[in-house]
């Protein structure tokens, strides 16, 4: 009897990790109290210092992870400037196109955003935080400071992600608001290259390596196997034979050939160096079918295999 066994190596993924982090720009609070004492009569004057850029560098520094299931928030400070008498202020935060759904733009795909107040992970559903506070005479500024986050599992192509919020500062009196000025903020990630593959139907499974077992060896035989790649970038599919396509005999150099088709397409391995069977850009499923094309009726009695190594890669 001839036996054979076909080892696929485990799945060797190459992923270009194009994710960066950069720290939030620092703040420049300027103060409006001016040289000298104001005097009894000033009024109050408010204004707020130039709102700075929130980089979203994700749990790990290293952008927005779609494949993560950890939360992340974003801290961002923005300084309420003042001179003159004591005043209240409102400093309201909200999506730049006003209350409702906030998102990150990059070409014509969109990440979600929520805008919290900071040291809460709740967002009410307009995503408008607004933050009451007063300023004495003599106090030239205070800080204040909210907080975004991206939800986990959004899945997007790789890039650079971008959006704007609107801060509006409002002084607070006789029980109204007038606003005395709006400025943006803008929010940005990157969200990285990532190529995830797996024997099976699930590209998460975490099945790395599979053993196809033909049992007692005749031509025409056939066997099948499928494997998945989940991935938000170009990627290329690469195969590597050991035997070059062939079930090589365990003690000797002599050889049974097998046929070898991606998807239905007829691949042929070269020997010791990378095929490129398949280029893709979107996550997927595929199937490899073997077939022995060699009458096996005279062949050396043993057991033969070959060894074939999968190589899925971020182009």
């Amino acid at each position: 009897m001839l036996y054979a066994r076909l080892w696929l190596a485990g799945l060797a993924l190459m992923l270009a990790n194009a994710a960066t982090a950069q720290d939030a720009l620092p703040l420049s609070p300027t103060s409006m109290t001016e040289a000298g004492s104001p005097s009894a009569t000033d009024p109050c004057r408010l204004r707020l210092a130039p709102a700075p850029l929130i980089q979203y560098r994700g749990a790990l520094s290293r952008g927005y992870d779609g494949d993560s299931n950890r939360v992340h928030t974003e801290l961002g400070t923005l300084t309420v400037e003042h001179s003159g008498e004591a005043c209240a202020y409102i400093v309201r935060i909200e999506p730049d196109a006003g209350p409702g759904k906030a998102t990150l733009h990059s070409g014509g795909n969109s990440l979600d955003v929520r805008i919290e107040q900071a040291g809460r992970e709740t967002s009410s559903g307009d995503n408008v935080v607004e933050m009451h506070g007063s300023l004495p005479r003599g106090q030239p500024q205070r800080r204040v400071k909210f907080q975004v986050s991206l939800p986990p599992g959004q899945r997007v192509p790789a890039g650079q992600y971008v959006g704007r919020l609107a801060v509006s500062l409002f002084e607070s009196r006789d029980g109204g608001q007038e606003l005395v000025t709006r400025q943006t903020v803008d929010v940005v990630t990157q969200v990285a290259p990532s190529v995830v593959a797996s024997f099976g139907s699930d590209a998460q499974g975490g099945t790395k390596s599979m053993t196809v077992d033909f049992g007692a060896l005749m031509k025409g035989q056939e066997k099948s196997l499928d494997f998945s790649v989940a991935a938000n970038t170009p990627y290329s599919i690469d195969l590597l034979s050991e035997n070059a396509g062939e079930l090589r005999h365990e003690f000797t150099p002599n050889g049974i050939a097998y046929e070898l088709r991606m998807d239905g397409q007829l691949v042929h391995p070269a020997a010791g160096t990378e095929t490129t069977i398949l280029q893709g850009s979107t996550s997927s499923q595929h199937r490899l079918d073997f077939m022995i094309r060699t009458d096996t009726a005279l062949a050396l009695a043993g057991k033969y295999s070959d060894r074939l190594t999968l190589v899925i890669g971020a182009d």
